[in-house]
């Protein structure tokens, strides 16, 4: 008869010491790996922004209200086109930058025909390289409106894009800075019958050769050019407004499908996905509802003119607003 003998105590104790062993290093392995984690030194974020007075302020904006939710920011920023800060965002050394939305889409989607701010917005998110993201549209808006000498709007009775043909023909285009050609594509298919275009000086250039008839301006939102008795807007009425997009239902709301003629230029965070936790997006988002064109226009003068830093106007904002 064959027998089956049970282990021996010794043998039944190795069986439960190796147990006991192998459990001890799993568990020592995840302590580690724990302290490791808490341990391990905040990443610094790096923000960035395009060239110019206005984009900064908003950059630094974006950089205290991620500091105030505890992340730590690295002093200064990155100045680039946004095709260069996206290749940064892309290899790791900007985290965080923001973009008028219009002006991105151009540069990642140039065939892209969108000019609303919900539809120039939707197809940017479709347009960023994977691993990048955009946070909440402001109502800041940087967008190239036209301006004409008071005097000719009134004698013509324009004072909407849409009525521009009835403007004298052949008047040249000046403006501070080269607009793409999508929007004197724009100009030209509602109408207007203007001449070539013209880069000058300043601002200041644009007004003095609006005022005197010889011209017809294109000037930023964020110019106080638009505030100038001397000078006409012309509305680009079918742009949709942020109170109509929070409220489509709302009276005189335009059309969604009927597309403004020049595209819409809101400002944007653009991030990477992994650099920003659920908490720091929602600060930066934070901005969207607080931070105007008239806000950012004031900040962007009072450093321009020498009359304030651009650290001690984005404190004053922040503390206004509670950011």
């Amino acid at each position: 008869m064959i027998v089956h003998r049970a282990p021996t105590v010794s043998s039944r104790r190795r069986v439960r010491v190796a147990a006991v062993t192998v459990s001890l290093i799993a568990a020592v392995a995840v302590v580690a790996g724990c302290s490791s984690s808490v341990s391990e030194p905040d990443r610094t974020l790096v923000v960035g922004s395009g060239p110019g007075t206005a984009p900064a302020i908003a950059a630094d904006i974006y950089a205290e209200v991620l500091r105030h939710e505890g992340a730590t920011v690295r002093s200064g920023l990155v100045t680039g086109s946004y095709r260069q800060l996206l290749d940064d965002v892309d290899g790791g050394t900007v985290d965080l930058f923001g973009a008028f939305s219009g002006s991105l889409l151009s540069a990642l989607a140039p065939g892209s025909t969108a000019t609303s701010t919900d539809s120039v917005y939707d197809d940017l998110n479709r347009a960023l390289p994977q691993g990048v993201s955009v946070g909440d549209p402001t109502t800041v808006v940087d967008q190239l409106q036209v301006v004409v000498a008071a005097s000719t709007a009134s004698a013509v009775g324009v004072d909407e894009l849409s009525e521009c043909s009835r403007l004298p023909a052949g008047l040249p285009v000046v403006s501070d800075r080269t607009p793409d050609e999508g929007t004197l594509a724009a100009l030209a298919a509602v109408g207007c019958r203007f001449g070539p275009f013209r880069k000058v000086a300043d601002v200041a250039s644009v007004t003095a050769e609006v005022t005197s008839g010889r011209a017809v301006g294109l000037v930023s939102t964020l110019s106080s050019a638009g505030n100038d008795a001397a000078l006409t807007v012309l509305a680009d009425k079918k742009q949709v407004s942020a109170d109509a997009r929070a409220d489509p239902t709302a009276t005189g709301a335009p059309d969604p499908a009927d597309q403004p003629a020049i595209r819409a230029q809101n400002l944007v965070p653009v991030f990477a996905t992994a650099a920003l936790d659920r908490d720091l997006i929602k600060a930066v988002n934070t901005v969207a509802g607080e931070l105007t064109t008239a806000d950012l226009a004031a900040m962007a003068q009072k450093v321009s003119t020498g009359g304030a830093t651009a650290s001690a106007v984005v404190t004053d904002w922040l503390s206004e607003h509670n950011l």
